[in-house]
């Protein structure tokens, strides 16, 4: 039998028998250090024996925390005894170590899993002592609900049951709890009919927009539920914070935090907060909970253990908006000070009595005593003022000092919980992810599939699909346009995206078009889907519908990008926004003021469009917004023409102008073609990229299409670009203003006869590159023994099977890393002017960048963007490079050309912007894999002993994992491999195959890096 997850626990129940007495023997104190090394040494020896599926299945534990520093550890101990000796040794210091041990307890189920044991007599010693032991620890692990009495373990108000554990052939009795649901009441139905509300009231969703009849339609919330991925983003302990003690490990946790899924995450905290984004799906993620835990009690499924790997099918699901308990505490308790947990608890029973559920008076407070109860609390941000949410963090917080054993999650906003709205007590703190591009096509199918069959009633084959047509037509209208697979991360704007395509059959084919459509949904038709009037309804009667609210956000959205800005602080807002109220208002300062405080407050409650991102502070919910509008402001300026050409040569401004020309084609062909005839006949000369502007208006016109154009433009664009194609080079010495721009010409002209966009290659606001997806599977990897031009630390050649992610499609360029220099303060490279890089290079790809410069990179972007972003490893970066065919030379094949890279054939003798050479790309297309900068990966190549100036270990083929060589703790003494050439070294070293070696601490002219999404595995 392979060894999986359940053969671990057998053998590991199978070893605890005596473990207590092995710990002393060996001189372990630590319980947590003994309980460990028991639950990691069949794993140990599984891999002794060659059983290599034992490091997968720990990998697998650990999967969600994007670390797997023990399969390197495990490998040096000797025996149980020293393994416990030596986490004893640095548990208390080492964050990442703790929370992979904390992962594999709690997988392991170790905490219940250890009374086999232990005599009746010990275990009081050890409830006692992990009590007193974790908190030190600063683990996340919890044993605050167990008690020992004498010769029996209980829970308080709980019922003690027995279960059996069979391993090695022997059979084990430990002990397990079952909770009650609820006190024993008057109502014998109460508990009956509370749930029998709680399942009536969550298990559907309601899909905004779409109508069955003259209702909203519904489908069931289980159908189309995709469980959210949570950054963890809790802060270092107290006691490290008091000590100032922070290891390495320590601080990049902190910094980067792991990512897991939703039961990782209540597996990991028993008390946790979760923010996130307008429209991430934090309230639906309450009530999958609520209804969750409600089925499990109500029809004896536990459906509790097989959706989140939790042992509380008899807790109480306990469900309040915080905006309601915010109303009642102001109504009854306006002074604060008197704020105790029984006026919580008091308001469960009136919140549900207005619900017309009738409850009992101690209805709940028999599982909040017993530990029983999971309190779902949603939106701190709703409560509107921000005294007021403090006051809820404290009454939250006395309410947990009052019952610790409950379970309590707790939503908001990321707006709404800062500072003293933030709460404490052993609250752990995650963040919402974006959706992946898996769970975004899983949505879509889950969603066209419950639409479907519940407006038809049916789930027949030809119905099934029909839904399935639907979404995959839908699916592929998202990935062929990337910005607007930007917003199909976020679920409301998903669905947003989903309705526009299900009404018009198909999304628009222009970016303008969708957006246009998706702002009309989110001011107007979302509205009526929520059973509110489609026009926003202001205090005076006056009625503003979409158009009219969209008129007032255009102008802020110009501010904000003139400005290169994303939020706008209150007295700017007011500042713009003023006066036109007070025209609305005839002239009334009084009556002005109040609907524009009306207006902010309705617009971010009924569309989500304008935000307040803190105190005083407002921003859009997507910069794609933001660009839009900004667009329609600039098209509609009088001085529009002149203004666009003032700003072409900035990046922030280019998305705008793509759009502006889209926006004025929809009115007719003269504006459009005034606009790109302005722009193609910029100056080259002073442009700080070759034919930027010339390039852009081609990009503008396969964006909207000749037709709309008239019909002299499309011509003088051709011309103006071949004649810089046709220019010929010249010998002897390079002209590097001619090849930049004749490589530019042939790019753009293949592109407009192929019909086919410029690839983009980042974005703002933080520099995220575009993601190239590749693959899951096999490629060939290294060079064959019989080839005479490989380097003999290539070969043998050899296939490699990697699972899905993701690269960059370019290297990291100066503009990106200035952005992280900007906002980090970090030291910029060498050869730049202070913070700013030498100008004209802002699109050149990064350089002077140790190894260590690179992962500090990945770490502020990791936090900025919510994704696990790191260097690629030398096989993802080969892989990438040569695709998944054959053994290729080059990105582009076996055959040496010209013109495809920047190698030192070319002799421009310095970096080129990054995508220059679209012709060089790889069989993904990925470009600029080959020439231009060298690339550091996070992969080992040699360790060297300075002492004895030796090298005492190499990393060569076959490529393995386990050995060691993606160790990225690893200290100075171990060189790190760097692939891909560069702008002044020939063909055969920007070969896919040629590998390069440096040590991490070394700064070089030539050296850069780019960044990848390696696999994340579904917990």
């Amino acid at each position: 039998m392979p060894f999986d997850l359940t053969t671990w626990k057998n053998k590991f129940a199978a070893c605890l028998p005596g473990w207590k007495a092995r710990m002393q023997q060996a001189g372990v104190t630590s319980v947590y250090a003994g309980l460990s090394a028991a639950a990691l040494w069949p794993v140990v020896e599984a891999a002794r024996n060659g059983e290599w599926a034992a490091l997968s299945a720990l990998g697998g534990v650990l999967a969600s925390l994007g670390s797997n520093l023990l399969a390197n550890q495990i490998q040096s101990w000797k025996d149980e005894s020293d393994a416990a000796r030596q986490i004893e040794a640095s548990v208390e210091d080492n964050a990442v170590l703790r929370a992979e041990l904390d992962a594999v307890l709690q997988t392991l189920d170790a905490l219940s899993l250890a009374q086999v044991g232990l005599t009746d007599a010990d275990k009081a010693w050890f409830v006692e002592t992990l009590r007193q032991e974790l908190p030190r620890l600063g683990s996340s692990l919890q044993v605050g609900d167990i008690y020992a009495d004498g010769s029996t373990v209980n829970i308080a108000g709980g019922n003690l049951n027995q279960f059996k554990v069979e391993a090695g052939g022997q059979a084990f009795i430990f002990y397990g709890f079952q909770h009650p649901a609820a006190a024993k009441t008057e109502n014998p139905n109460a508990l009956r009919n509370y749930l029998d509300y709680l399942v009536a009231e969550h298990q559907h969703l309601h899909l905004q927009g779409i109508r069955s009849g003259s209702q909203a339609l519904s489908v069931a919330l289980e159908k189309v539920y995709i469980s959210l991925s949570i950054t963890d983003q809790q802060m270092p302990t107290e006691k490290q914070a008091e000590t100032g003690r922070m290891k390495r490990g320590d601080a990049e946790e902190a910094f980067s935090g792991g990512w897991f899924r939703l039961a990782r995450a209540m597996q990991r905290y028993k008390r946790l907060v979760i923010t996130g984004d307008p429209g991430c799906g934090k309230t639906t993620l309450l009530a999958y909970l609520a209804l969750t835990y409600a089925r499990a009690l109500r029809d004896g499924q536990d459906w509790v253990q097989s959706r989140l790997g939790l042992t509380e099918a008899g807790y109480l699901p306990v469900l309040l908006p915080l905006r309601d308990l915010g109303r009642h505490v102001l109504e009854t308790r306006p002074e604060p000070g008197k704020d105790g947990p029984a006026l919580l608890l008091d308001f469960l029973r009136t919140y549900y009595q207005m619900q017309e559920i009738d409850l009992p008076e101690d209805f709940f407070r028999g599982p909040l005593e017993s530990g029983q109860a999971v309190v779902l609390l949603d939106g701190m941000d709703e409560v509107a003022d921000s005294a007021l949410r403090q006051r809820m963090a404290r009454l939250i917080e006395r309410f947990i000092r009052r019952y610790p054993r409950i379970r309590c999650v707790v939503t908001s906003r990321i707006v709404g919980y800062t500072g003293a709205a933030r709460v404490a007590e052993g609250f752990g703190l995650g963040r919402v992810r974006e959706l992946t591009q898996a769970e975004a096509r899983q949505f879509i199918q889950d969603w066209q599939r419950a639409v479907e069959t519940t407006l038809s009633g049916s789930e027949a084959p030809e119905i099934l699909k029909k839904a399935e047509r639907q979404a995959e037509s839908l699916i592929q209208a998202i990935e062929q346009a990337p910005r607007v697979a930007e917003l199909a991360l976020n679920p409301l704007l998903l669905t947003v995206i989903a309705l526009v395509h299900r009404y018009r059959a198909r999304l628009p084919e222009r970016r303008a078009d969708l957006y246009e459509e998706a702002i009309e949904v989110l001011l107007g038709y979302w509205d009526e889907a929520k059973g509110l009037e489609v026009d926003m309804a202001l205090s005076d009667g006056r009625k503003l519908d979409a158009g009219d609210q969209r008129g007032l956000l255009e102008p802020v959205a110009f501010w904000l990008h003139e400005r290169q800005q994303r939020e706008i602080e209150l007295d700017d807002l007011r500042g713009l926004l003023l006066p036109r109220f007070t025209s609305l208002a005839r002239q009334d300062e009084g009556q002005a003021a109040a609907l524009f405080k009306e207006f902010l407050r309705l617009v971010a409650e009924r569309s989500g469009m304008l935000l307040e991102r803190g105190t005083g502070m407002y921003g859009f919910a997507h910069l794609t917004f933001q660009e839009y509008l900004a667009a329609r402001a600039l098209a509609d300026r009088a001085d529009g023409l002149d203004y666009t050409v003032q700003v072409l040569a900035d990046p922030w401004w280019r998305e705008v102008v793509l759009l502006q020309a889209a926006y004025l084609s929809n009115q007719g062909q003269r504006r459009v073609s005034e606009l790109l005839r302005a722009i193609a006949r910029v100056d080259t000369k002073n442009e700080p990229e070759p034919l930027q502007s010339l390039a852009l208006a081609a990009e503008c016109m396969l964006d909207i299409g000749e037709a709309r154009l008239e019909a002299d433009v499309p011509d003088e664009l051709r011309r103006r670009l071949k004649k810089y194609a046709d220019t010929p080079l010249s010998e002897g010495k390079k002209d590097r203003p001619a090849i930049l721009r004749k490589i530019v010409a042939l790019n753009t002209l293949d592109r407009l006869q192929s019909g086919q966009a410029a690839p983009r290659f980042w974005k703002l606001p933080w520099g995220e590159p575009e993601w190239v997806l590749i693959p899951a599977g096999e490629f060939w990897m290294g060079s064959g023994e019989d080839d005479k031009q490989a380097d003999d630390e290539e070969k043998p050649l050899h296939k490699l099977f990697l699972p899905e992610y993701r690269i960059a499609i370019t290297p990291v360029t100066n503009a990106q890393y200035a952005l992280y220099i900007a906002d980090t303060g970090g030291r910029p490279p060498q050869d730049w002017n202070g913070e700013k890089p030498p100008r004209g290079l802002e699109n050149h790809p990064v350089a002077n960048i140790s190894w260590h410069g690179a992962p500090a990179y990945c770490r502020w972007l990791s936090e900025k963007i919510r994704k696990n972003v790191s260097l690629p490893s030398e096989a993802e970066w080969e892989k990438a490079a040569r695709g998944d065919q054959e053994a290729r030379l080059y990105p582009w094949g076996d055959d040496w050309r010209e013109l495809h890279c920047n190698s030192s054939e070319l002799g421009l003798g310095d970096t080129t912007p990054v995508g220059l050479f679209l012709n060089g790309a790889s069989p993904y297309g990925v470009l600029d894999l080959s020439g231009n900068v060298w690339e550091w990966t996070r992969s080992i190549a040699r360790e060297w002993d300075p002492k004895r100036d030796k090298v005492v270990r190499e990393f060569n083929y076959p490529y393995t994992i386990e050995d060691g060589r993606e160790d990225v703790t690893a200290l100075d003494n171990f060189s790190r491999v760097l692939r891909g050439g560069s702008f002044d070294y020939g063909s055969w070293y920007v070969r896919c195959a040629f590998r390069l070696r440096g040590f991490p601490n070394l700064f070089y002219w030539r050296y850069g890096f780019r960044v990848c999404l390696p696999h994340a595995p579904q917990a």
